[in-house]
């Protein structure tokens, strides 16, 4: 073979190489050939100081119970509960710690030696509660005796009745005889409740008076409307009658009463969390708290539309502490909801636009919950020791560009709190009034806190669908919170989504204040700021007169100041989004597979629990994530610098081995 030919043979086979090696990258590349695994799902836990003083620092006996299907959960999980409870035991031995498996027949004596421990603890409102009920169905008994007495004798006054009311007894007659019949039905499904089993491990003594209140309260008002509906019939038979309705409502009404005076029933919390196979028990020597599977496990989801997992990191060590805490201080939070609304939004709604998922967790994390209505209630009374914050919860819909009745006399109060000195978290939506030359009142809020929101504007982003065409999403997913904040560590991991979100910055104009921005949208060339948004019509791309966002864009901001009232520290949560804590957002889940659902977006949740824990001063309850606390690794790349260092990892550095093989051959040649 000639120089010449060698030469080309040469560079013909470093091209092929060349080639050969960038196809084999691409095709690498494709997510089906492609396999990952975290290496840190599993490490050594050491206890923070924190925590270890306070474990040191406990008396009396204490117990703590991870309650984990074994066989329902990722072995790496298991091993992190293992050792977080490891080195709790080993720190104070006033404490015992164990993790039970109520499907495995070795964990049953321990998990009924739990449900034992806890019944003791709560005699007392255990007993309360059993009299309460079983004094209610007696009640409904006696109910059901006098419907069948007098269901007969009410036809037969309809039947000699010629006016408008003949149809109405009818009708009751016939609700009673129905009653009379049927009546025994409402009582078992109330023993139902009661009984114990495999899906209910203690007795559900709140449903069960809820049952009886519900059915005894409606009663007494049929009864009481029919006693009167009989003093107009004019015969004495009627009359008689209507006595005697009249005084079986009256009876009614005062057992329903009493049940209505029960205190709110702690066990029957903790009951619930434990139907669903997965929380922690923490009992100190008078009383109990819970932390559910929610706030157990992350329950990130990660992935692509093709594949979605779920990344089950546990955070035992910090929500327990903060548990073992709040048991320890005796404190109990209150959490007040805001609204302009008539209805409540404690209790589940037909268009998911409640916050019942939201209270949950709160209740679980040992909150006080509560809701003011300012169009229909007065302000709640709260005891001067317990710390309080106020959430308002703003109209998501709005009849026209002026404010309603209703809203008007929500910016009034919300005005109040901030200027009497008490802490609130504040969700703004955007807001159409700055597109007409309008100032929008929410904003103006906010802005005297040294926080400038820019209501008039929504940050969109465009991303390809599963069916390859572009789409326009008004929603930010965040992950990644690196701010030095203990509310960004909390978030730190964790999926939150912001539904129409506002931006946010600091307004230096404002007076003297400490304002921390976190939740910082990247820049991205896939992102803008749209001024021509409506919540009603798809977005299709950003307009020619949109630039692609450049700069980093907080959506939720931090006020901290001396309170105009009394010189104490207020402090104030801004977020730039109104419906995240609803529950057609914060609580949207995803099958993980067992007949087992994980949160889509945990982060909302841990951003109004731990938020509210800021607001009430209690920065030692708020459970920093996992993620946070390990070694900082590589954070998020962009699209731009991705590209850049592909090509010169697939082109670049086989390119210079191929160059400088060829220079050394061309030396050796020559």
């Amino acid at each position: 073979m000639t120089g010449r030919s060698a030469i080309i043979s040469t560079i013909l086979f470093m091209l092929g190489a060349i080639v050969s090696t960038v196809a084999v990258s691409i095709i690498a590349n494709s997510p089906d050939l492609r396999w990952r695994f975290d290496a840190t799902k599993s490490r050594s836990y050491s206890l923070s100081k924190q925590t270890t003083d306070l474990l040191e620092d406990l008396e009396g006996q204490w117990r703590v119970a991870i309650v984990l299907v074994e066989s329902q959960a990722d072995p790496a999980t298991v091993r992190q509960v293992d050792e977080v409870l490891s080195r709790f035991n080993q720190t104070n031995d006033v404490l015992e710690v164990q993790r039970i498996d109520p499907t495995r027949p070795e964990s049953l004596r321990n998990y009924e030696s739990l449900l034992l421990e806890l019944q003791a603890r709560y005699r007392d409102e255990i007993d309360l509660y059993e009299t309460a009920v079983s004094t209610a169905m007696g009640e409904f008994s006696q109910l059901i005796q006098f419907a069948a007495d007098n269901a007969g004798n009410m036809g037969d006054i309809s039947a000699t009745t010629s006016d408008s009311t003949a149809a109405d007894l009818s009708t009751r007659a016939g609700a009673l005889s129905l009653l009379a019949g049927q009546g025994k039905l409402v009582l078992k499904e109330v023993e139902k409740t009661l009984r114990v089993d495999d899906a209910r491990p203690l007795p559900d003594f709140v449903r069960a008076s809820a049952i009886l209140m519900q059915g005894l309260t409606q009663w007494a008002e049929e009864l009481d409307d029919t006693a009167r509906m009989l003093e107009n019939v004019g015969d004495v038979k009627a009359a008689a009658l209507s006595e005697d309705c009249l005084v079986e409502a009256s009876r009614l009404s005062i057992a329903a009463d009493r049940l209505k005076r029960l205190p709110e029933m702690e066990l029957s919390l903790i009951s619930r969390h434990l139907q669903s196979g997965e929380a922690a028990i923490i009992l100190s020597p008078d009383r109990a708290a819970v932390v559910p599977a929610g706030q157990l496990f992350s329950g990130m989801v990660t992935g692509s539309s093709e594949r979605v997992t779920f990344d089950r990191r546990f955070r035992g060590e910090q929500l327990l502490s903060a548990a073992i805490r709040s048991l320890v201080d005796g404190l109990e939070p209150v959490v007040i909801f805001v609204h302009d609304r008539e209805s409540s939004i404690l209790q589940k709604d037909s268009q998911n636009i409640d916050v019942s998922g939201a209270t949950a967790m709160l209740e679980a994390a040992r909150m006080d919950v509560l809701e003011w209505s300012v169009s229909t209630d007065d302000k709640p009374l709260v005891t001067a020791d317990s710390p309080v914050c106020w959430i308002i919860v703003a109209p998501a819909r709005r009849t026209g560009l002026k404010p309603s009745e209703g809203e008007q006399k929500l910016l009034s109060v919300t005005s109040d709190l901030i200027a009497q000195g008490e802490s609130v978290l504040l969700s703004l939506y955007p807001s159409l009034l700055p597109r007409y030359g309008q100032r929008d009142p929410w904003s103006q809020l906010v802005s005297p806190l040294g926080i400038d929101v820019r209501s008039g504007e929504v940050l969109c982003e465009s991303s390809r669908g599963a069916d390859g065409e572009m789409q326009v999403q008004m929603v930010q997913v965040l992950t990644e919170f690196t701010e030095p904040n203990p509310i960004a560590a909390a978030l730190h991991g964790q999926s939150l989504a912001l539904p129409l979100a506002v931006p946010l910055a600091r307004d230096t104009a404002a007076t003297p204040s400490i304002v921390e921005l976190i939740a910082t949208v990247p820049p991205s060339d896939r992102r803008w700021i749209e001024s021509e948004w409506s919540p009603r019509q798809e977005q299709v791309a950003a307009r020619d007169d949109q630039p692609a966002q450049s700069e980093p864009i907080p959506l939720v901001g931090l006020v901290e100041r001396n309170s105009p009232l009394d010189g104490s520290r207020q402090r104030v949560l801004v977020v730039g989004s109104g419906g995240w804590m609803l529950n057609y957002v914060a609580d949207m889940v995803m099958p993980a597979g067992g007949e087992r659902y994980a949160l889509l977006y945990p982060g909302n949740h841990e951003l109004l629990l731990s938020g509210a824990s800021w607001l009430c001063g209690l920065d030692e309850r708020i459970a920093p994530g996992p993620l946070s606390q390990e070694v900082a690794r590589l954070g998020s790349i962009s699209d731009g610098t991705r590209s850049v260092w592909s090509w010169i990892l697939l082109l670049g550095i086989p390119g210079v081995i191929a160059v400088v093989g060829i220079g050394v051959w061309i030396v050796r040649r020559s």
